[in-house]
């Protein structure tokens, strides 16, 4: 049933895919165990009280699921087009300049998809927490592990933030990336602690 597709080509000495469509990856499975977690409570006589709301909430995980799916492909494709800029002549200063002027447009968007991934991780963490005290007890522990997931895979696309707005000439706007992935980890990541503090309390004896 596992396709392993992904998994190999991550394991393989290719750059790409790499930790930006891990995270991207890992927040699609997020995604996913939130899903479930509606599917198996939408319906159910003790939760008709709250079934549109959870029908909104598994509107919400399939969307953010389908964007961090696409958001693989355009992690590797923007990644490609980074390093391609290393590749360009640099024998004279005017080569010089055009491949530093390549590699700094290419660091934008570089920038960019590893931002949205975290903005959808943040964003199953918030529909999350909903389905953890609103869904069935039994799927608990599943919310719980999606909001494990959710808060790695956002972290992990922090780094690929970082490691591009280091190499960025223009300090005002990686600064300003900086402290915008800052503020979705401490948000977001105490967010998804709270969830899963909460599945320990209910599951646990």
């Amino acid at each position: 049933m596992v396709d392993t597709t992904f998994t190999d080509a991550l394991a393989s000495k290719d750059p790409v895919p790499g930790g930006g469509g891990a995270s991207a990856y890992a927040g699609a499975l997020a995604a996913a165990l939130g899903s479930m977690v509606a599917h198996l409570t939408i319906g159910k006589k003790k939760f008709l009280d709250r079934d549109a709301e959870l029908k909104k909430a598994l509107a919400d995980f399939d969307a953010c699921r389908a964007e961090l799916l696409d958001l693989i492909d355009a992690d590797a494709e923007a990644f490609a087009k980074l390093a391609a800029t290393w590749k360009l002549p640099k024998e004279t200063e005017e080569q010089q300049a055009v491949r530093h002027g390549a590699e700094q447009r290419a660091l934008v968007a570089a920038c960019d998809v590893p931002m949205r991934i975290m903005h959808a991780c943040a964003r199953v963490i918030e529909v999350d927490a909903y389905v953890a005290h609103n869904g069935s007890h039994l799927a608990l522990s599943d919310a719980g592990a999606a909001a494990v997931l959710a808060k790695a895979a956002l972290e992990a696309a922090s780094l690929n933030v970082y490691i591009n707005t280091s190499l960025m000439d223009d300090e005002a706007a990686a600064l300003a990336l900086e402290r915008e992935s800052d503020a979705l980890i401490a948000q977001a990541g105490r967010a998804a602690d709270e969830v899963s503090a909460f599945v320990r309390a209910q599951i646990r004896r």
